[in-house]
């Protein structure tokens, strides 16, 4: 039985396939993605889209990840499912069509709903570690609460985000029955 290729956006598949990067850590694929990239994206929001692809692949057994004590250096690899799979392109405006016009969107909701549990996890994990850096380094309080609080009400938002999306789902599946 044959595997579908995975879509992916043209500028993901670009990094990936054209330039064949391989073996990278987040910061050079998000460097190789900003340096595609067309429109006026950040740093910052061009690593959370690079690292939510990177998730999916590896979620995906598509690629690997090498371990390192530097969070920063862990490395990825291609791994041989990402061959006999395959990648193909998908444009950003189609997704977002797609996503208004098709009574059955549940793929893109699940997809966006693992983005916004992701990014949770991430968030909870980030305040959790301003209240150990506070612990450990209590001549930066003042900063590390504020820091804390942001993180804190960024959870608080992805929170509602997932919650309307897993009922939008729910609407959708007990509508399409």
């Amino acid at each position: 039985m044959s595997k579908k290729a995975l879509k992916v956006t043209s500028l993901i598949y670009s990094v990936l396939i054209n330039d064949d990067l391989d073996h990278f850590t987040v910061s050079q694929m998000r460097d190789a993605y900003l340096a595609k990239v067309s429109s006026g994206i950040d740093q910052n929001e061009a690593r959370k889209i690079v690292y939510r692809q990177i998730l999916r692949l590896q979620k995906l057994g598509m690629l690997s990840k090498l371990s390192s004590d530097n969070v920063k250096e862990h490395c990825y690899n291609k791994t041989e499912l990402f061959y006999q799979v395959g990648l193909r392109t998908v444009k950003d405006q189609d997704i977002k069509l797609d996503y208004q016009s098709s009574p059955k969107a549940n793929g893109l909701l699940e997809e966006r709903l693992k983005r916004c549990e992701v990014d949770l996890l991430t968030s909870i994990a980030e305040s959790e570690e301003y209240m150990r850096l506070h612990e450990s380094l209590p001549e930066l309080k003042e900063h590390l609460e504020s820091q804390y609080v942001q993180s804190r009400e960024c959870s608080s938002k992805l929170l509602g985000k997932i919650k309307a999306i897993k009922s939008v789902i729910l609407h959708q599946t007990k509508h399409s029955l």
